[in-house]
């Protein structure tokens, strides 16, 4: 059953220390495995936005992204786009309401972990949830959306 809009106030939010940007930095302050760290990419396509969750040690294939969507292009969004979302580098989370309505691709992966981890909208807080709860968005789909070795066109 998927969910309208998650309240990204009733997570237990955690504290850091420091204000982090990447996967590893955000993994290194919280004493977790990286795969464990959520890396969530808004991405543009030539069907509007959507948003690419992946574990934090893998690389986004964005061919793997364009087949699945069936489109052309697929790129990382740009500083405006994302301010119009009012999110910056490293606060990126899928359950903010202007984040949770876009399409969600998210990758197998995730799925076989016990716990995934990632910022609250902002580069100092977290939260850490069971990775299925992705699946609550109503617009979803599963795949494998990360850089095999014969693909070149990635995202780091």
């Amino acid at each position: 059953m998927a969910i309208e809009n998650i309240d990204i106030n009733t997570f237990h939010t955690l504290k850091l220390h420091q204000n982090v940007i990447s996967c590893s930095q955000a993994a290194n302050a919280k004493g977790i495995p990286i795969k464990n760290e959520l890396k969530s990419l808004i991405l543009t396509t030539s069907k509007g936005l959507c948003l690419l969750n992946i574990p934090g040690d893998e690389n986004a294939s964005l061919r793997s992204v364009k087949k699945v969507l069936d489109v052309d292009e697929a790129f990382l969004a740009n500083t405006e786009q994302l301010k119009s979302l009012h999110v910056q580098s490293g606060s990126v989370c899928p359950f903010l309401p202007q984040l949770w309505c876009l399409p969600q691709l998210i990758s197998h992966d995730l799925l076989k972990l016990s716990f995934i981890s990632t910022n609250n909208g902002t580069r100092n807080n977290y939260i850490i949830f069971c990775p299925k709860l992705l699946l609550q968005s109503e617009r979803h789909i599963v795949g494998c959306f990360s850089k095999s070795h014969r693909d070149v066109n990635y995202v780091e």
